[in-house]
Formats: structure tokens, C-alpha cells, sequence
């Protein structure tokens, strides 16, 4: 049986895993952390004894690959769906713009979707339908070099319109200002979310933290079949003979052998991997050329929450998403976990605990005016390195599965997988690994 050596117990390097464990390979699973799971993970904060998420994630019914990787590995009812696609948005003062689609086919069911939109104008939803007649077109020429704003202008989408519902999609999805983010990648998203099944638009939230839902399920179903895992042992360098990968170098010295190895790191770890003059490759200098995007996690323990939904986004806020884990995870009554997120959070990376509580607390009145809470808890996540960034005319940097390295391939949320680097990206760039090394069925 060939051995294939795994780089990245995260997503992507779980997904490869399991997939080849499957094909019957031989598969020795390497994280730096003792723990795994990447940046979708979760750990138990020690000055309140809960277990948090690095970052909250949404899900949506068309990440296909991923519901096939949480099947395979047992986890049947990880993440709550809703039954139709139904987001509310928050306005300053608290009033609210509610999109509710229909059970209709896709696309329709988003067209009378944004046609029923409560708290929209007339001229914000015709500017709306306009877009979602011309999508199918759109999606079938993407152009990487097109920022989401001047796509946005050039389909004649007004400022409410915008605000309430392109704007918020694009900041949760790319993690990026639609000033500079790519209008293919958004085109990706729209494609797979609403041209295919009224199912696939739907929004899912995990209902336990990330580490239970997937990473303690996946490294059980690895090592219940054979692979050898090795946590808290991360890889100095490949090792390369003739050419072609011959195994890894851990940073203690232990040299393993391997007949090929899957790299599923970030970017700048899998550039310190590499040995001699590879990384002046020029597909590697592209990896390296790939900006980052931040993203900014405030979890909050209050004695009432200021909101009583599973999630709601603020329109024109710096604060773009807020999710209740309480009431995701079922506990009503007495405190509530309440989440923030701020994508691309470039502005904010320096700003201390008490800049963002504040900031916090002033959007709270601003949104929710007679909604008093308490804060008894904070705790600050700030992920420098969340995303890559997918400014417009930049996916052609991002590298295929198969390297230029023989015997070396490439999984993670920032390869070439057609999608922004999301969940489903990660999972679809281990699967795709997986299979650029399997003989073809």
C-alpha cells in the first residue's frame, strides 16, 4: 500500500486523511498542535471554563463536500439548518430589513425572495431583481479582475440595497471590502448558493463547538483504521531525492519516509517546508505574493442578551455579524454567550480589549436601544491570518493540488479550488488532493 504523509490536522488535511484511510492508503497524519483542527477550531477558555470556537462559522446546504466529510466520519446532526434561507438585518435604531425566501425552485426562490423583502424600498428591490434576472448570465463569465463595487455599479445596485444585503454577503463570504474583492469569487458563491437547488441558499450553525463537531470525530475515524498520527510534532522540511518527494523532517530530527506527501498548511508554513532553491519556483513565488486577511472574534458572556435570534447582521456597522451561542446550542435563561465577528479587520488589529468592548457597546445602543446587559465576560480572538485575501486579480496566484514538487501536493482553503477560502474550500482542496494521487476510478 503506497504511504502518504499528511501535513495539517485542520480541515483540509483531515478531508485528505480520511478520503485516502478509505482508498486503502497507508497515511501518517503530522500536526504542529496538540490538538489539531487549524483555524476552525475550539478551545476551552480558562477564565470562564467555556468552550469557544477561534471564529464562528456559517455553513451553508450547498457545501457539499463537507456534509459528505461529516457523513463519513459519523457526524450526522452536527449543524442546525434552517428550513428556508432567512437572514434578518439590523438597522440603526433597530428597525429591520428581513429576507425570507419561498419554497420555490432555484432561482426563483431568491427573485421573490428580495421582491418580499420587508423594510426595502420599492426602487432598493427593483434594483435587486435586476441583478437576479441577470445572474445566470453573470456567474457564466466571472471576471477576476472586476472588483465586487464595480460589479455592483455596473448592475445599477443602489447604496440600500447594497447595505442590506450584497455588502454583508460579501464581508462574511470573502472576508473582504468589496472595494477590492474580487467579483469572480463572489460569482463562485452565488453560483453554487443560488442557481442550483433552493436547498443549497440555506444557512447552517453549528450546534457544538468546531474541535467536537468535526476534528475529535475525524482523528477517531483516522486512527480507528490504521493511521499513524503524530500531534504537537511539527515538520522542519520535506525531504526531496531525485527530484521528487522522498518524506519529512519533524523539527526533532526523526526523518519519515513517504511515497508522496500532502502539504495542507497555510501558505507561509508550507513555504518554510521547502528545502533547497524550490521556493523560488515561481508557482511557490505566487504562494508567497498571496496577501492575508484578518478577522477579529469578541465572545462575550452577559447576563441577557440584547437580541433574542440565533443570528443577525448590522447594516452599516464596523461590528458585520452577531450569533447568540446560547441559543444556538439550545440553553435558554440566565447568561448568554453572545458572539461578534468583524471581517477584514485590518483596521481594528491593534485596538485593545477595551477599544473593542466599547465599540461593542456603543453599536448595542445604536442597534438594540433599550436593550441594558451586563458584561461579566470578554474574551478577544484576533486571527492575523484568517483568510487569504481574494483582492481582484489575484486567484491566479492561488496553486493546483499537484505541485511542481513530484509527489508533493497542496490542500488548504487557499489553493485552487474555484471558491473563496471557506469552510467548503478547505474541504474540497483535501478531497481534491486526495484524488490527484488516487488512480482514477
Amino acid at each position: 500500500m503506497p504511504h502518504t504523509i499528511v501535513i495539517g490536522a485542520g480541515l483540509a488535511g483531515l478531508a485528505a486523511a480520511v478520503r485516502l484511510i478509505d482508498a486503502g492508503h497507508r497515511v501518517t497524519l503530522i500536526e504542529a498542535t496538540k490538538a489539531g483542527g487549524g483555524r476552525a477550531r475550539s478551545f476551552v477558555d480558562p477564565a470562564s471554563g467555556r468552550e469557544l470556537d477561534n471564529g464562528q462559522h456559517l455553513v451553508m446546504g450547498c457545501y457539499r463536500e463537507t456534509l459528505a466529510f461529516l457523513r463519513q466520519i459519523g457526524v450526522h446532526d452536527g449543524i442546525y439548518f434552517q428550513r428556508d434561507l432567512a437572514i434578518d438585518m439590523v438597522k440603526p435604531g433597530g428597525k429591520r430589513a428581513k429576507l425570507l425566501c419561498p419554497p420555490l425552485p432555484a432561482p426563483l426562490h431568491l427573485a421573490a425572495g428580495l421582491l418580499t423583502m420587508r423594510g426595502v424600498g420599492v426602487l432598493h428591490k427593483a434594483a435587486a431583481l435586476r441583478a437576479g434576472l441577470l445572474l445566470s448570465g453573470e456567474v457564466r463569465r466571472p471576471d477576476d479582475n472586476e472588483t465586487c463595487d464595480a460589479w455592483l455599479r455596473r448592475l445599477g445596485q443602489t447604496a440600500g440595497i447594497r447595505a442590506i444585503f450584497w455588502e454583508p454577503l460579501i464581508w462574511a463570504t470573502l472576508n473582504d471590502d468589496p472595494l477590492v474583492a474580487s467579483a469572480a469569487m463572489l460569482m463562485a458563491v452565488l453560483e453554487r448558493a443560488f442557481m442550483s437547488t433552493r436547498d443549497a441558499s440555506r444557512l447552517g450553525v453549528p450546534r457544538v463547538p468546531l474541535s467536537r463537531l468535526y476534528v475529535d470525530q475525524a482523528l477517531a475515524y483516522s486512527r480507528d483504521r490504521g493511521a499513524v498520527i503524530h500531534l504537537g510534532q511539527p515538520v522542519r522540511a520535506l525531504r526531496v531525492a531525485d527530484q521528487a518527494i522522498a518524506g519529512v523532517i519533524l523539527k526533532s530530527g526523526e526523518q519519515i519516509d513517504a511515497d508522496q506527501v500532502i502539504s495542507a498548511v497555510p501558505p507561509p508554513a508550507l513555504l518554510d517546508m521547502l528545502p533547497g532553491t524550490w521556493p523560488n519556483h515561481p508557482i511557490f513565488q505566487d504562494v508567497a505574493r498571496l496577501g492575508a486577511s484578518p478577522i477579529i472574534n469578541l465572545w462575550l458572556v452577559v447576563d441577557r442578551a440584547p437580541f433574542d435570534d440565533p443570528f443577525l447582521g448590522l447594516v452599516s456597522s464596523e461590528l458585520h455579524w452577531l450569533f447568540n451561542r446560547s441559543r444556538i446550542e439550545g440553553h435558554s435563561g440566565g447568561e448568554a454567550l453572545l458572539n461578534v465577528t468583524i471581517s477584514a479587520a485590518r483596521a481594528s488589529l491593534e485596538d485593545s480589549q477595551e477599544a473593542l468592548v466599547g465599540l461593542f457597546n456603543a453599536e448595542m445602543r445604536r442597534y438594540f436601544p433599550g436593550r441594558p446587559y451586563t458584561i461579566r465576560h470578554v474574551k478577544v480572538i484576533k486571527e492575523k491570518r484568517a483568510t487569504i485575501s481574494h483582492a481582484a486579480g489575484t486567484y491566479h496566484r492561488r496553486p493546483e493540488a499537484q505541485s511542481p514538487l513530484r509527489g508533493l501536493y497542496l490542500a488548504g482553503d487557499w489553493v485552487r479550488t474555484g471558491l473563496p477560502a471557506t469552510i467548503e474550500s478547505a474541504v474540497q482542496s483535501g478531497h481534491d488532493a486526495a484524488a490527484a494521487l488516487l488512480p482514477p476510478t
